[in-house]
């Protein structure tokens, strides 16, 4: 008899052991990761392949405040303008807020809730015709929380502050290309007034040659189709110009659409070209994993889609949740905790999932793919800002060289135009020399505005392509996350 109750025990507590060993089981095999060692053992040179000795890149890249590097004041105006008032940076700031919020919530999940619950009711009811009143009012009190034991709420939690700092990082990140176009498009305006100013000049210049040609025409001393060719010129010029024009009231619009302003082309500067120096810190390659924020977004997003995985393989663990309650009921609402013993109540409640048709194996699957898919995504962000800073370095080199060289061009087109031009009014040459010589004066100097230009521009790319912070004061600060998870980030790579 006693041996039958002992196999009858035994039968009941076979279920519940199976269902714990099958619950350690899953348990084990909890710590899962959708990474490969791809993104876990990258390869990179030490030093840039564009740099011809060594010794000109220092191993240190400290590039930060780069924008006071153009000592340029107007230019800081229009970056703190921009910063304070461009609608696109502001709806990535909302975008990083939401991100926090959600962070916020997810937090909020581990702990427990407690919620208060009070309701009053009547209810009529008619007994041989007479009418019977009951009144009924109940509070209650309730405690309710998931047991956390498998790390689903951790990993979830996790989630969530990975995508905030992936969102304040991408906030980072268009701040610094906002400060990159605002740059870009300010220097732009310069290179379309100063070309403005140089066709204005060459079309007055232009004019005064045509004076004298004609002067000397009425004199007999030349042909009448030297007195069309410089007509012509002088028309072609100011077509130019009015063009020109046009052209720079569009850069302005531009940067005026940048800055947060209403783009009626109205605004004023006092500016010209700033010099550059060559104080500019290469690093080494490795350094971009951690001063680029598009890299850093990138790295977040794939620690946040391996979390992810994460909670979407425990999705398959049993869930384990505790409810407390505690509340009284009256008759009346004013006779509710009137010193009467509350009634109470602990419910435990173990959800398993049987049976699902494969769902939650194929969200698992599907979380597994974005995690490699974001991975690839990554390692090709990594590689194309190598890219960027071996074509910008190279880029660097060859526009310094065609400067040069387009420098010494121009002062020797420019006294080849004044002595042609000597010489044409004293029979010397003929007036195709000049309209030959003025060509190449003026192809010169419109070259060297562009070049120079084009010198900044590469120079602002360098700096992006770099990374590091354009400011050493930025109005937005949100790092405390960050650099928790970029020493994170050096942890598990």
């Amino acid at each position: 008899m006693n041996n039958r109750k002992t196999n009858k025990k035994k039968l009941n507590c076979m279920p519940v052991i199976a269902m714990f060993s099958f619950s350690w089981l899953l348990m084990s095999c909890s710590s899962t990761t959708g990474r490969t060692n791809d993104s876990k053992e990258i390869v990179y040179p030490e030093n840039w392949q564009t740099i011809q000795s060594p010794q000109l890149s220092p191993v240190i890249n400290n590039n930060d405040n780069w924008v006071a590097a153009f000592n340029d004041k107007q230019l800081l105006s229009l970056v703190d303008k921009a910063i304070k008032h461009n609608r696109i940076l502001k709806t990535q700031r909302i975008t990083v807020e939401l991100a926090e919020q959600k962070a916020i919530v997810s937090g909020a999940s581990r702990l427990p809730a407690l919620n208060l619950n009070q309701g009053n009711s009547r209810r009529k009811s008619v007994s041989n015709v007479v009418p019977q009143y009951q009144n009924s009012a109940d509070i209650e009190l309730e405690l309710s929380i998931e047991l956390d034991i498998w790390g689903k709420l951790s990993d979830q939690q996790t989630q969530a502050t990975l995508n905030f700092a992936a969102a304040n990082s991408t906030y980072e990140h268009q701040k610094i290309s906002l400060i990159a176009e605002v740059s870009s498009a300010w220097f732009n305006v310069i290179e379309a007034k100063e070309l403005l100013s140089l066709y204005q000049e060459r079309a007055s210049n232009l004019s005064n040659n045509l004076e004298m040609i004609q002067a000397s025409y009425r004199l007999g001393l030349n042909d009448a189709l030297d007195v069309y060719l410089t007509q012509n010129d002088v028309s072609r010029e100011s077509a130019r110009v009015a063009e020109q024009q046009q052209l720079l009231l569009i850069k302005k619009r531009q940067l005026e659409l940048l800055i947060g302003e209403y783009p009626d082309g109205k605004f004023t500067y006092q500016v010209s070209f700033p010099s550059l120096s060559d104080d500019i810190a290469f690093g080494v390659p490795s350094q971009l994993l951690t001063k680029r924020h598009d890299i850093l977004t990138s790295w977040y997003q794939l620690l946040a889609l391996d979390a992810g995985l994460a909670v979407a393989h425990k999705q398959r663990f049993p869930k384990i949740s505790l409810i407390a309650r505690s509340g009284d009921s009256s008759d009346e609402l004013q006779n509710l905790l009137d010193g009467g013993s509350l009634a109470w109540s602990l419910i435990g409640n173990l959800t398993l999932p049987l049976f699902d048709a494969g769902r939650l194996e194929a969200l698992e699957e599907q979380a597994r793919l974005s995690v490699q898919q974001q991975e690839q995504y990554y390692l090709n962000d990594i590689y194309q800002a190598f890219a960027d800073v071996e074509n910008n370095i190279a880029n660097n080199t060859a526009l310094k060289q065609r400067y040069e060289h387009l420098t010494l061009a121009g002062q020797n087109a420019s006294t080849a135009e004044k002595l042609s031009f000597d010489q044409y009014l004293r029979g010397l040459v003929s007036y195709t020399t000049v309209l030959e010589s003025q060509r190449r004066a003026f192809d010169a100097q419109n070259s060297l505005i562009q070049l120079t230009n084009q010198l900044l521009q590469n120079r602002i790319s360098l700096y992006v392509s770099l990374g590091g912070s354009p400011m050493l004061a930025p109005q937005e600060t949100n790092t405390n996350t960050t650099s928790s998870l970029d020493n994170n980030q050096q942890v598990n790579k």
